[in-house]
């Protein structure tokens, strides 16, 4: 309650364009001070979990990464960061691989599940190309209006995303979205693989982003394991 009234607060006094400015020399800390945590704590840690295109967002225990300073389609990138060690235990990418283009999103494929240990997992969550909503579509898709999207290179289905995950080796499992047939998958996300934000799954869904258009907390959900499920 005291947290929302100083922002109330915080807006009410302080002019928009300083704001932004103060907003922009945070995130140009934050970020260095990211990078440096990372690379110290990944040169003594036998394992680590990850988030990639972390933003503004962090996780407990899970350690934030950031376009600025990882290019996760770049093979020069991780090498840099990881010097070929295999470490990485978790890795996780809310709403990243609609950003990239086809080939950048199968190389950095490629790239996570070289540097996952075995039995590693990748949990994925992007804008549902089968959803079936034309206001969510409008909103997420290719060149999206909704907050974020104008960018967007690419409206992932399902059926294609299983298609890249099993050409690199992953098993998957889709925990939520829709097929191609118009059914839905709604399954309860196990924590212990990452947090998602947009997700039917999370009661505390907060419009504030500007993803305030219909079924804007509901994405599609690929769980990738490294290894053979049974």
């Amino acid at each position: 309650m005291l947290i929302n009234r100083g922002k109330l607060i915080y807006r009410n006094i302080v002019p928009k364009r300083l704001r932004i400015l103060i907003r922009r020399i945070f995130k140009i800390f934050l970020y260095k001070f990211r990078f440096l945590k990372f690379k110290i704590i990944l040169f003594f840690a036998k394992e680590v979990k990850i988030i990639l295109g972390a933003a503004l967002t962090s996780q407990k225990d899970w350690l934030s990464t950031n376009e600025e300073w990882f290019d996760i389609s770049s093979k020069e990138n991780w090498h840099r960061l990881f010097k070929n060690k295999k470490k990485l235990k978790r890795a996780l990418a809310e709403h990243v691989f609609e950003h990239l283009s086809k080939l950048e999103m199968k190389s950095a494929l490629n790239l996570i599940y070289n540097y996952l240990i075995e039995d590693g997992t990748l949990r994925i969550a992007v804008p549902d190309g089968n959803h079936p909503n034309p206001i969510y579509r409008e909103h997420a898709g290719i060149n999206g209006k909704g907050a974020d999207a104008s960018d967007h290179k690419q409206f992932i289905t399902y059926e294609y995303l299983k298609s890249e995950l099993e050409n690199c080796g992953f098993k998957c499992v889709l925990r939520e979205g829709y097929l191609s047939d118009g059914s839905l998958v709604n399954e309860k996300l196990n924590s212990e693989l990452g947090f998602i934000i947009r997700t039917r799954n999370n009661k505390s869904f907060s419009r504030k982003y500007g993803w305030n258009f219909e079924n804007a907390n509901s994405s599609l959900i690929v769980d990738a394991y490294k290894k053979n499920l049974n």
